[in-house]
């Protein structure tokens, strides 16, 4: 009795398969004959399935070939995403520093005192004006003005 495949070690089983194989009868026109259908078939076989993997390596490339190009314009966006930031951080820095020399630096009561010194001041610039109108009328020969 020969051994069975199952119990045979590993390494023994391609040589068991060999033996019975080789102990088969072998009709060379049937295996030429198959061997002839077989050909193409596998050929075929082996072509449709390259073409498939050929074009699925395609589609992976070009999909590596977009995401590459949508990564690159997706790091420009954030780049000018955080300038734009940066900007404005600086603006508002620079515009709250101002409002609170502003703020700070003078007061309310004391703009309206600046301005009621600016008042009295154009108060007494008119009355000298009119008095050097008056003036000037004096000496001027009559009918000849100085004023426009």
């Amino acid at each position: 009795m020969s051994p069975s495949p199952s119990s045979s070690s590993p390494s023994q089983k391609p040589e068991v398969v060999q033996r019975r194989l080789d102990s088969l009868p072998v009709d060379t026109r049937q295996t030429s004959v198959l061997s002839s259908l077989l050909t193409p078939l596998l050929d075929e076989s082996m072509a449709a399935y390259r073409a498939e993997l050929t074009t699925a390596s395609h589609e992976y490339r070009a999909l590596t070939n977009m995401n590459n190009q949508a990564a690159a314009v997706y790091r420009a966006a954030a780049e000018s995403a955080k300038t734009a930031a940066d900007t404005v951080e600086q603006l508002v820095d620079a515009k709250t520093e101002a409002l609170q020399d502003l703020a700070s630096g003078t007061s309310i009561d004391e703009v309206d005192r600046q301005v009621g010194e600016l008042e009295a001041l154009c108060t007494r610039l008119e009355t000298y004006l009119r008095k050097l109108e008056t003036r000037v009328a004096k000496v001027s020969p009559p009918g000849m003005s100085l004023l426009l």
